[in-house]
């Protein structure tokens, strides 16, 4: 995962890896999916995670990880 700030001329043509994905969301819609994630690491038991979420429960918590990261960096409060 990587931040790319919308406001920097030259990020309107970054380069992608093969397996990357990019998508907009607002900083509400990032929270609201890094505390899915955290629910889920809560909801469901180790040994069945990875079959009903898609990930290993250590991918999770470095995904909602990255994602607080970029939630801390781009805080602007008003």
């Amino acid at each position: 995962m990587r931040h790319i700030d919308a406001s920097e001329p030259r990020n309107a043509l970054i380069e992608l890896e093969a397996d990357e994905v990019v998508i907009g969301v607002t900083r509400d819609e990032l929270a609201g999916l890094a505390n899915t994630i955290g629910e889920a690491l809560n909801a469901v038991d180790h040994w069945e995670f990875d079959s009903r979420v898609g990930l290993l429960p250590d991918h999770a918590r470095r995904l909602r990880e990255q994602i607080s990261e970029v939630l801390r960096a781009t805080f602007r409060p008003e």
